[in-house]
């Protein structure tokens, strides 16, 4: 018994050690949680017997990256030799990668208070900052022409309302 638990284990372990197995299992994980998800966008019961509905794209999606996943973690990686998650990662700058996490993080929890444009803003700036952009005057024009026109395409083009946020109301705006 404690040699197939052994055996069972060296297994496990040599499978969390595979970068590509591992990496496929996360997405596999968050491709059910979405297909999950999928099944709760409701359908106008006018349109449900149509072919196309809002679900069909999420399911597709969602279905489409749960066999790849499969394959790539079920079929033999061939020739290459395989690399451990250690020695992957072992030159990766984790620092800004988990600010820029972080920022991201902040960036939704203070978009209601900010609104898009001025969070839009902030958010590249701090970004740019974050990867050491030292042309801070080139950084705050980019942030500035992106903000911009992602609000532009969006609003004007696809009619989508985005937030002027709070702040944006407390100076006097309407």
């Amino acid at each position: 018994m404690s040699l197939v638990f052994v055996r069972a284990a060296a297994e496990i372990m040599e499978f969390l050690n595979n970068k590509d197995k591992f990496g496929s299992s996360i997405i596999l994980l968050f491709a059910l949680l979405y297909l999950n998800a999928t099944f709760d966008i409701p359908i106008d019961q006018m349109i449900a017997v149509d072919i196309f509905t809002a679900r069909t794209l999420p399911i597709f999606l969602s279905i489409t990256t749960i066999v790849v996943c499969l394959v790539q973690m079920f079929t033999p990686a061939g020739e290459v030799a395989e690399e451990t998650i250690s020695e992957a990662t072992a030159g990766f700058q984790w620092i800004p990668c988990l600010l820029l996490a972080g920022l991201m993080l902040l960036y939704s929890v203070t978009f209601k208070f900010f609104g898009f444009l001025i969070g839009t803003y902030l958010f590249l700036f701090i970004g740019f900052t974050i990867l050491k952009e030292k042309r801070y005057r080139l950084s705050a024009t980019v942030s500035a022409s992106v903000a911009v026109f992602m609000w532009a395409i969006l609003t004007q083009l696809f009619d989508i309302y985005l937030d002027s946020g709070d702040l944006y109301r407390l100076v006097g705006g309407k």
